[in-house]
């Protein structure tokens, strides 16, 4: 199974909408964020996607409640979980957060074959024993290109992705 990864869109609509079209494309129904939307604007433009997206919130986050609301009314395939998401696809175990302090304690846990997070804007792929670590970059672009990944659940191996 092919999952995409992508965190810190920050209201970057124009990059947003190259991601999900491009994720489209390839066939991926399965989505994760890794936060910091910054506006509900975001939740309601990711409502559009023809797939799962499960969600955390990062630290640019501000109107939570507006952001809830639109996940619950406007569309049926955006999940939020919060400030971290367990979850497992076909036995695979995953883990989302916002933030890498957390996403390296999590690894070294054992228990996760991934976990992902954003906030510092810069890609990163690092193995912490059997668990890849990954952060997708940022959908902004503000320090860079704006990135994405794509998880092979099969590999246990990311592709990084520029927009």
């Amino acid at each position: 199974m092919k999952i995409g990864v992508f965190s810190d869109v920050h209201d970057n609509i124009d990059n947003l909408r190259k991601l999900l079209a491009m994720f489209t494309e390839r066939g991926v129904k399965t989505l994760i964020f890794c936060g910091d939307f910054c506006s509900p604007i975001p939740v309601r433009e990711m409502g559009a996607f023809d797939g799962k997206i499960y969600c955390v919130f990062g630290n640019g986050d501000g109107d939570r409640f507006t952001m809830l609301k639109v996940a619950q009314t406007d569309s049926t395939n955006v999940i939020l979980h919060g400030e971290y998401a367990d979850l497992s696809f076909e036995g695979v175990r995953l883990a989302v957060t916002h933030y890498p302090f957390y996403a390296r304690a999590l690894a070294k846990t054992g228990y996760y074959d991934a976990v992902f997070s954003g906030h510092t804007h810069e890609q990163n792929q690092e193995r912490i024993g059997d668990c890849l670590w990954l952060n997708p970059g940022e959908v902004m672009g503000w320090k860079g290109p704006a990135t994405c990944a794509l998880y092979d659940t099969v590999t246990h191996a990311a592709e990084i992705i520029e927009l």
